[in-house]
C-alpha cells in the first residue's frame, strides 16, 4: 500500500479499536465510508479488503449490505515458526513492542530442561509487552543461552528477535514445539495488558531448535483470551501410516 493507504488504514483501524462500536456493529456503505474519509472509493475497497483478508471487517451486498465490525481478534498460527511481527503484519496490523526487562540470570528448571543447560550456566531473558496497533495483546518472556549469543542485550531488542539471530549471529530457527494452557491474569499481569484482574489468557510455551536440532529459545507467552484466536494446520489421515513407519507419535493436548 502507498502512503494514503497506509494512513486511511491507520484511520480505520483506530476507529474500530476504540471500542465504542461492538462487534457486529455497521460501519457503513462503501459512499459513507468514502465521504466520512474523505477518499475515493477506489482506495477504500484496497483498504477495506486487506482488513477483511485480516479479519477484521466483513463486508457483504445488497440492501442491508455494508462493512461490519467483526471479533478483532489476531490470528496466532501454530503451522509455522513466524515471529510476532511477521504475523501480525500480514493481518494488517502495526507492530509493535514495550521492553519490559534485560538480563543475565540463571534459568529455572523448566528452562533449563528446555534449553539443556548445565549448572553454572547463564540464559539471556528479555520480557516484553507485544503490541498490535499500539494495544498490547501479549506478555513475552524469551530466554536464550548467554553463551551461545554474546552481546546479544547490547543490540535493538524492540522487533522481532527472529530477524535480529538471523543477521546477527547466523541462526535460522528450525522447529518449535508449543504448549497452549488456558490462565487467568493476575493483578500485574492485567494492568500490563489493559484487562480486568482473573481475564482469560492464553499461555503458550515454546522451545524452538535451530536447523540442527539444538534449543536456543524459550519462552512463556500470555496472550489476550479476547484479541487471539489460536489456527494450525493437522495432517490427514496419512498420518497413520507415518506413525507405522518411523515410530511417531503424536499427542494432542487440550
Amino acid at each position: 500500500m502507498g502512503n494514503q493507504t497506509d494512513e486511511l488504514r491507520r484511520r480505520i483501524v483506530a476507529d474500530i479499536s476504540s471500542g465504542e462500536l461492538p462487534p457486529g456493529s455497521k460501519l457503513g456503505s462503501e459512499r459513507e465510508l468514502a465521504e466520512h474519509y474523505g477518499v475515493s472509493r477506489s482506495s477504500l475497497r484496497q483498504v477495506l479488503a486487506a482488513l477483511e483478508e485480516a479479519g477484521m471487517v466483513n463486508r457483504s451486498i445488497g440492501r442491508s449490505g455494508g462493512t461490519f465490525i467483526s471479533d478483532m481478534k489476531v490470528e496466532r498460527n501454530l503451522s509455522g515458526v513466524v515471529g510476532v511481527p511477521a504475523y501480525l503484519a500480514s493481518q494488517g496490523y502495526s507492530a509493535g513492542s514495550r521492553i519490559l526487562s534485560t538480563r543475565i540470570t540463571e534459568p529455572d528448571a523448566q528452562s533449563a530442561r528446555a534449553l539443556g543447560t548445565k549448572a553454572g550456566d547463564f540464559v539471556v531473558d528479555i520480557r516484553r509487552i507485544r503490541l498490535a496497533d499500539g494495544k498490547p495483546i501479549s506478555l513475552e518472556q524469551v530466554q536464550f543461552p548467554a553463551d551461545r549469543f554474546p552481546g546479544l542485550l547490547e543490540q535493538p531488542l524492540g522487533g522481532s528477535l527472529y530477524e535480529l539471530l538471523e543477521e546477527e549471529y547466523g541462526l535460522v530457527p528450525g522447529e518449535a514445539d508449543e504448549r497452549i494452557e488456558a490462565v487467568n491474569a493476575s493483578d500485574d499481569e492485567a494492568s500490563m495488558l489493559g484487562i480486568k484482574p482473573r481475564a482469560a489468557l492464553l499461555l503458550i510455551t515454546r522451545t524452538t531448535r535451530d536447523e540442527s536440532g539444538v534449543p536456543f529459545e524459550f519462552s512463556r507467552d500470555l496472550f489476550r483470551g479476547d484479541r487471539t484466536r489460536i489456527a494450525v494446520t493437522a495432517p490427514g489421515s496419512g498420518i497413520r501410516g507415518q506413525a507405522r513407519r518411523d515410530g511417531t507419535v503424536v499427542e494432542l493436548r487440550a
